[in-house]
């Protein structure tokens, strides 16, 4: 049963080692306590370009009052802008939060005091192996704990009654260049009998370098290492190093969470120390024998995890690539969830906007964009034990619906959708037994969904604009109506209808009466006022389906398929009615009228185009007729046109 109680997560770049220890330890600690833990993670800092701009939507996706305390592990965002911006919003907060870091904390906090270790490391050198020279090797890259560990190694030999000389200290960054150069660098004042390393990765390449330079580990040169990974424990000699027991981090975090929401008080620091591990690289001997067998198989292992996860990666943005549909999108990702290891459910969640565009392109297309409920979350992809459940919309207060919720008992890790600087929505995702497998691929993964979300966006954005370019080149800007354009693009369409259906072809040729008189009088924006009433006679006694076009100032031109003569006469004196209904409640001190002629035929399979012309030259000369007998008996109409027919353009 999922728990009311929840602890909410802000960590980043959860894929690391280090961030699923804590993650683990908060989780199972929660759980332990009657506690669920949301855990939110982002990828800051990873050079992602414009694309991290959105990264700050993670603090728009927590409901902020579900949360009974906060637990904020400041120290592994890489943007200090995207640090501060998290903190700025928990400070609002009224719930308790406690904070991992390693200093410079706001909140109280827990901290993995691993560089004090360093001052053991050093000393053990000192006293258990006598040795006369111990160098630091430190790291360019990481200079806060680098300088740290640093000071630590010099208090130890202050102790002893010793200072370190200019020759024993140096920083560098991780590559074998800057490696070889620090072991030179060393070598200038002699082989020195130990070198306390700024981690294990900076030992494997000192180790390296000291091996291809000719140097016995540890019996011409001791080393030591800091964190205990897997590599420095399947060296040979094995690594001596420092514990990282980042899984009793994140149970304190919770315990001091607890704490505080019960009302008692904390210190402002919790020290959870680490602990030296002393194996065979600085010299003492280890009832632990590395077998270099266990190291191949994890890194062949390892590898061809990456290269599954390279081609998989490839393989799903290659299939996404040209998604223009959501629904279709959504039914490809359907088929990678399974990829994801231990995962027991998999959620994809829309904001209502997700696929707005911006209010710059509405108005150039001349569109309204209906205001969101930006309360509302669509539930687009639900994947649970296997099944694939009903997409459902659902509001805010939770992050997944109730029905979800109300049979679980996960912890669920939710990373946000966006891309620069639009919203998406989120993926959330629990683990079986919620053991934490969240790997690097799944950013990629994230970059792909983003990328399809936005894609589709694009393609609603290209879509309006490209309707609203073929509405300028195909459409009167004045009456709306078709212009040439319009009317030649679609003229073969409604005679093909005919020819297939053995339907009547009808056409119209409407031309305005005394455009002249009114532009001359009134002005030109009411002769434009008047065409626009003219064009909105047509459109609203025309049927489906038929063709009206504007071709000229005063002249228009009507396509129809299905009219009989009688329905023909029908239409013609519908067009007159609304105008003359019109002139009657309009109150303006001029008339609005038309001429309007027309001539139908059955079309014969031969039928093209070209006939089409015919019947608008008798058409034209119908209204001809017409127009002379309106000169007759409206004499206060001026002829705008010569005696000579129009012609089709």
């Amino acid at each position: 049963m999922y728990h009311s109680q929840k602890i909410g997560v802000f960590i980043s770049h959860i894929f690391g080692t280090y961030q699923q220890g804590v993650c683990q330890g908060i989780i199972d600690s929660a759980l332990e306590y009657g506690y669920t833990a949301e855990i939110f993670t982002s990828l800051d800092g990873e050079n992602l370009g414009a694309y991290e701009i959105g990264e700050e939507s993670i603090l728009h996706i927590p409901n902020y009052d579900s949360f009974d305390g906060i637990i904020f592990a400041s120290d592994t965002y890489i943007s200090s802008d995207l640090k501060q911006k998290i903190l700025n919003k928990l400070k609002t907060l009224t719930c308790p939060i406690v904070e991992i870091a390693m200093a410079n904390n706001s909140f109280p906090a827990v901290t993995l005091e691993n560089s004090s270790a360093f001052e053991d490391l050093t000393t053990h050198f000192l006293t258990v192996h006598h040795a006369s020279r111990v160098c630091y090797l430190g790291s360019s890259e990481e200079t806060y704990v680098s300088e740290l560990r640093e000071n630590y190694y010099r208090k130890a030999l202050q102790k002893q009654g010793r200072v370190p000389d200019e020759k024993d200290i140096y920083h560098c960054a991780y590559n074998v260049a800057a490696v070889n150069e620090a072991l030179t660098f060393f070598c200038e004042a002699g082989t020195p009998e130990a070198v306390v390393c700024y981690n294990d990765r900076l030992a494997l390449l000192f180790f390296s370098a000291a091996l291809a330079a000719g140097y016995r580990i540890p019996e011409d040169i001791a080393i030591t290492g800091c964190d205990d990974t897997p590599e420095g424990h399947n060296t040979s000699p094995m690594f001596t190093t420092v514990s990282f027991p980042v899984y009793e981090l994140g149970v304190t975090a919770v315990e001091n969470l607890l704490t505080l929401i019960r009302g008692n008080d904390l210190p402002f620091t919790t020290l959870l120390p680490a602990k030296s591990i002393i194996h065979n690289s600085c010299g003492c001997s280890s009832s632990e024998n590395a077998n270099s067998v266990f190291l191949i198989q994890d890194l062949s292992s390892r590898i061809e995890t990456l290269e599954g996860s390279v081609f998989g990666s490839v393989h799903m943005s290659a299939a996404l690539q040209h998604v223009t549909d959501l629904d279709q999108g959504i039914d490809l990702l359907e088929q990678f969830v399974p990829k994801i290891e231990n995962c027991r459910e998999f959620y994809i969640c829309l904001y209502s906007d997700w696929d707005s565009v911006s209010n710059h392109i509405l108005a150039l297309t001349n569109n309204e964009e209906t205001t969101a409920d930006t309360d509302t979350i669509l539930l687009k992809l639900a994947l649970k034990n296997g099944k694939r459940l009903p997409e459902c919309s659902y509001r805010k207060k939770n992050l997944l619906p109730d029905y979800i919720y109300d049979d679980s008992d996960c912890a669920y890790i939710y990373t946000p959708l966006f891309f620069e600087d639009k919203e998406f929505g989120y993926i959330a995702l629990a683990y079986k037994d919620n053991r934490i497998g969240y790997h690097f691929r799944l950013v990629h993964w994230q970059i792909n969904i983003n990328q399809m979300l936005q894609n589709i966006r694009e393609t609603k954005r290209t879509g309006m604009l490209v309707a609203r370019l073929e509405d300028i080149y195909m459409k009167d800007s004045l009456t709306g109506l078709y212009n040439k354009h319009g009317y030649h693009h679609f003229e073969g369409a409604l005679l093909n209808h005919a020819l297939s259906e053995n339907l009547p072809i009808t056409v119209f040729l409407i031309d305005m009466d005394g455009l002249k008189t009114i532009n001359d009088s009134y002005g030109h924006s009411e002769g434009d006022f008047a065409i626009r009433v003219l064009g909105q006679a047509l459109e609203s006694t025309a049927n489906e389906g038929d063709l009206s076009a504007r071709f000229s100032e005063d002249e228009f031109y009507m396509l129809t398929v299905g009219l009989s003569e009688k329905d023909a006469r029908l239409r013609k004196e519908a067009i007159e009615s609304y105008l003359d209904n019109y002139n009657r409640l309009s109150g303006k001190e001029y008339h609005i009228s038309c001429s309007c002629g027309f001539c139908s035929v059955l079309p014969t399979p031969d039928f093209t185009p070209e006939h089409i012309q015919e019947l608008f030259a008798v058409a034209d000369q119908n209204m001809y007729e017409e127009k002379r007998k309106h000169r007759a008996t409206s004499a206060h109409f001026s002829d705008t046109h010569s005696a000579t027919p129009h012609r089709m353009p």
